[in-house]
């Protein structure tokens, strides 16, 4: 029995043990939890977007709080939240949370481009189109970077930029019914009236439901003559969208024009004179 050890010191290194013992299954429950919190914070996340897209941002905006709240490093979540405030008027809001996801993520093409959105409602159109050339140049197929980029530069009259960046957008996504209309748009300006009207055609056919697309149409009608189809045009506009203040605006301005063609000669009413 020389070997045997004490049972005093088997006794001091079996309570060593127990404190690492404990320590090791802390640290795993603790890495559990976290993975689960980032799990449940992408599902949050998720749910948020789709809430969103259904119109309901009460509920979107909750989903995204709860996300952070779970998961305090999770940039997509904030670009959410912050884009979801942009809708919603909160423009300093927006900024301060698309701020935090690009400074998590310096990579985050989406981020830039919701927060050159944000720049856009701020009417800072360079800080607006330097956030959407990063965007292009993080994710060079971005169509929806390119179309937005395209339309800031038709409204500081680089005409010639505008097309370019409109037609990149097309050319990623064919289907893409806002950049049809900002090509449109575009072409207009230059004095492309025929040209405009092929793309505001395009882009009533793949999005019947685009209000601005209908009410850009209208202005060329109206251009080439077409007083009828014009005010048409602008009554859809305003049909799809009751509160676009412009086309109840361009119809106006049509039906005044339409009634000083169609009036019979001799039967306005001079200044001073009875009725």
């Amino acid at each position: 029995m020389k070997n045997a050890r004490p049972r005093g010191v088997l006794a001091c290194i079996l309570l060593l043990m127990l404190p690492l013992a404990a320590f090791g299954q802390q640290t795993t429950n603790s890495q559990f939890s976290s993975q689960a919190n980032a799990q449940n914070a992408i599902s949050y996340n998720d749910r948020g977007i789709a809430r969103a897209h259904k119109g309901d941002l009460a509920g979107a905006m909750v989903d995204f709080n709860q996300a952070i709240k779970l998961n305090p490093k999770y940039g997509g979540a904030y670009d959410n939240r912050g884009d979801l405030k942009r809708r919603e008027g909160d423009l300093k809001g927006a900024m301060a949370d698309i701020n935090q996801a690009i400074r998590l993520d310096p990579k985050n093409a989406i981020a830039y481009f919701k927060r050159g959105r944000v720049k856009e409602k701020m009417d800072d159109r360079d800080g607006a189109i330097a956030d959407f050339s990063e965007a292009i140049s993080l994710n060079p197929k971005y169509a929806a970077a390119y179309n937005y980029r395209g339309g800031l530069k038709r409204k500081e009259s680089d005409l010639d930029g505008s097309i370019a960046d409109c037609n990149e957008a097309i050319k990623l996504d064919p289907k893409y019914s806002g950049a049809r209309d900002n090509l449109g748009s575009a072409k207009l300006m230059k004095g492309d009236i025929n040209g405009a009207m092929v793309d505001f055609n395009q882009a009533v056919k793949l999005n019947p439901k685009n209000a601005l697309a209908y009410n850009n149409r209208g202005i060329a009608k109206e251009k080439q003559g077409d007083l009828d189809g014009a005010m048409a045009d602008y009554s859809r506009a305003i049909q799809l969208k009751p509160t676009y203040g412009d086309a109840y605006r361009n119809r106006g301005n049509a039906k005044r024009k339409k009634a000083i063609l169609t009036e019979p000669m001799g039967t306005s009413i001079r200044p001073g004179s009875s009725v």
